[in-house]
C-alpha cells in the first residue's frame, strides 16, 4: 500500500462523492420525468447497491495488492478490472430496460456536467511534481482530466442553452474524455513494471497499481466511460427520432 498519506483521504472523498453524484442525478432526473416515488426508491436502490458494491470490490481487491504492478507478472489484472466493467455497463444500457429507463430520463446536460469531476484528475499533478509518477504518465493524465472536466461544465451550459450544433459539440467532447482516458492508461501501462513496460525504467510507476491510488483506473475511469457511453447513446436515440419524424412527414397520408 502508498505511504502518501493524503491520498487515502482524497481518494475516499473523490469515490464516494461521484457515486454520490450520479445516484442524486439519478433520483432528480427520474423525479422530474414524473416517475412514481415508489418505482424511484426501488430504482436508486438497485443502482445504489451496484455501484457501492463495485466499488468496495474494488478497494477489497486494491488493498490485497491485486493490482499492484510486477515487473514479473504474466497476468494484467488491473486490464481486466477497467474492462469487464465497461462491457458489462454498456450491455446494460443496449439491453435493461431499467438502465435505459434512465438515460431516457436523465438530461444529457446533466451526463455531460456531473463529468466536472474530472478535475479532480490534477491530483495526478501533484503526484508528479513530488516525483511520484513518471512524466510519462502524469502530465498527459494530469492536464488532460483537468481539461475534460473544465470543459464538461462548458459543454453543459452550452446544450442547455440550445446553441445550434451542440449534438456536434457534445459528441466531440466525448471523443476527447474517451482519447484522454485511452492516452492515460496506455501510458499507465507502458510505465509500470512488467511485460509492457517501454518507459519510466528509471522511475518505474508502480503508484497507480498501489491502493488507494488505483482506485482511479478500476473504479473511476469505467465509471466515467460509462458515462460517456450513456452521453453517446442518447445522441443517437436523437438522431433515430429525427430521423423517424422525417420518414413520417414525406410518408403519403393514408387514403392517398
Amino acid at each position: 500500500m502508498t505511504t502518501v498519506p493524503y491520498l487515502w483521504v482524497y481518494i475516499l472523498f473523490a469515490t464516494v462523492t461521484v457515486t454520490s453524484l450520479v445516484l442524486f442525478g439519478i433520483v432528480g432526473a427520474l423525479k422530474s420525468a414524473g416517475t412514481a416515488d415508489e418505482r424511484i426508491r426501488r430504482i436508486v436502490l438497485s443502482a445504489g447497491m451496484i455501484l457501492f458494491s463495485w466499488m468496495a470490490l474494488c478497494m477489497l481487491l486494491g488493498s490485497l495488492g491485486v493490482f499492484r504492478a510486477d515487473a514479473g507478472g504474466k497476468v494484467p489484472w488491473i486490464a481486466f478490472a477497467i474492462i469487464i466493467p465497461i462491457v458489462i455497463g454498456i450491455w446494460l444500457i443496449r439491453r435493461s430496460p431499467i438502465v435505459r429507463e434512465i438515460l431516457h430520463a436523465v438530461p444529457q446536460s446533466s451526463l455531460v456536467g456531473v463529468q466536472g469531476y474530472r478535475g479532480l484528475g490534477a491530483i495526478f499533478l501533484v503526484l508528479y511534481g513530488q516525483r511520484l509518477l513518471p512524466k510519462v504518465l502524469g502530465l498527459p493524465a494530469g492536464f488532460g482530466d483537468v481539461l475534460v472536466g473544465f470543459t464538461a461544465l462548458l459543454v453543459a451550459t452550452i446544450y442547455t442553452s440550445g446553441w445550434f450544433g451542440r449534438g456536434s459539440l457534445v459528441a466531440a467532447w466525448n471523443v476527447l474524455g474517451i482519447a484522454d482516458f485511452t492516452i492515460a492508461v496506455t501510458a499507465g501501462f507502458l510505465s509500470s513494471p512488467g511485460p509492457l513496460q517501454r518507459f519510466a525504467f528509471a522511475e518505474p510507476n508502480t503508484l497507480i497499481g498501489a491502493y488507494p491510488l488505483v482506485m482511479i483506473p478500476i473504479f473511476a475511469i469505467p465509471l466515467s466511460v460509462l458515462l460517456h457511453a450513456g452521453s453517446l447513446t442518447k445522441l443517437m436515440w436523437g438522431e433515430e427520432r429525427k430521423a423517424g419524424e422525417q420518414r413520417n412527414a414525406l410518408a403519403p397520408a393514408p387514403g392517398h
